[in-house]
C-alpha cells in the first residue's frame, strides 16, 4: 500500500508541476501570467512540433524567469537526442527553481548521459536545499532518488558507500521500495564479495519483485559459493522468466544490473 501511495503521490506531483501550470499564482506579474497562459497552450499542439515550440519561446521571452518554459522547451530535445540542446535549457530550469528541478536533471544524467558524477552533484545539492532524507522519487516512479545516488556511486566505483546510502535509507519509515532496490543491493555485495548478504537481499527481491535478473545473480552467487547445483537450478529459472517476459525492461534506456538472454547462455556456459 505504501508503494501505491507513492506512486500515486509522484503522478500528481509531476502533473502539477509538468503539465498545466497554474497561472493564478502570477496574478500579480501581469506580463509572467500572460507567459504562464502562453506556456500552457503548448500542451494543444504535438510535442517538440513549431507550433508547440514556438509557445514555449514567447513564453520565455515575455517572461525569463518562467522555469517550467524552459523545462517543457528542453524535453522535445531530450526525446529527440539532442542532448547538447536539451541540458542549456534544463540547465536554466534548474537555474531558476534548483527545488523543482534538479531532481528530474539528474534523473536524466544517470538513465540517458550516464555522467553519474553530475548525478551526485544534483542530488546531494537537492539534500541540502530540502533538508530532509527523502529528496523525492525518480521520473519513471521505480526509484527512491536515494537509490539513484548509491547507484551513482557504485557506477564510479565507490560501493562501500553506494551501500552505506542504501541502508541508511532502508531504515527510514519515509523509504520507497523501488521495484529493484533489493536487486541493486544484492548486486553491490556480490561485488563486494560479501555472499551472504548478496543471498539474503536477493531473497527479499523474490519476495518484492520476481524477475529473471534476481535469479541470473543468485546463480552467480551461488558459483561464487562453489555449489554449481543450485547455480545450474537458478539459470533455469531465469531463462525461463526472461522468455515470459519477467525481466528490467525500459522502451528509453537500460537499468543498470539489466541482463539479455545472451548473458544467460554464457552463464550456463560457465556453469556447465
Amino acid at each position: 500500500m505504501k508503494k501505491f501511495v507513492y506512486i500515486l503521490t509522484f503522478l500528481s506531483f509531476q502533473t502539477n508541476i509538468f503539465g498545466q501550470q497554474n497561472c493564478e499564482i502570477l496574478k500579480d506579474d501581469p506580463k509572467c501570467y500572460q507567459a504562464c497562459l502562453t506556456m500552457n497552450q503548448e500542451s494543444l499542439h504535438h510535442q517538440g512540433s513549431y507550433a508547440s515550440q514556438k509557445h514555449l519561446s514567447d513564453a520565455i521571452e515575455m517572461c525569463p524567469t518562467l522555469s517550467n518554459a524552459y523545462f517543457e522547451k528542453s524535453v522535445a530535445f531530450l526525446k529527440r537526442g539532442m542532448f547538447i540542446e536539451w541540458k542549456e535549457l534544463m540547465d536554466k530550469a534548474v537555474e531558476i527553481n534548483p527545488e523543482q528541478h534538479l531532481s528530474y536533471r539528474a534523473w536524466c544524467q544517470f538513465m540517458f548521459l550516464h555522467n553519474y558524477e553530475e548525478t551526485i552533484k544534483d542530488l546531494n545539492k537537492l539534500g541540502e536545499i530540502k533538508g530532509t532524507p527523502f529528496i523525492g522519487v525518480g521520473q519513471s516512479g521505480d526509484y527512491d532518488l536515494r537509490m539513484i545516488l548509491a547507484l551513482s556511486y557504485k557506477l564510479t566505483d565507490r560501493k562501500e558507500k553506494a551501500i552505506e546510502i542504501i541502508e541508511m535509507a532502508m531504515k527510514d519509515e519515509d523509504y520507497y521500495v523501488g521495484l529493484y532496490d533489493y536487486l541493486h543491493l544484492g548486486v553491490i555485495s556480490l561485488e563486494n564479495n560479501n555472499l551472504n548478504e548478496a543471498l539474503e537481499s536477493f531473497k527479499k527481491q523474490i519476495e518484492e519483485n520476481e524477475l529473471a535478473e534476481v535469479y541470473f545473480y543468485l546463480a552467480k552467487t551461488y558459483l561464487r559459493l562453489d555449489n554449481p547445483s543450485e547455480a545450474t537450478k537458478n539459470i533455469e529459472k531465469a531463462f525461463k522468466m526472461y522468455k515470459s517476459g519477467r525481466k528490467m525492461h525500459s522502451n528509453y534506456y537500460q537499468f543498470t544490473d539489466q541482463i539479455y538472454e545472451q548473458d544467460i547462455l554464457d552463464l550456463k556456459n560457465i556453469a556447465g
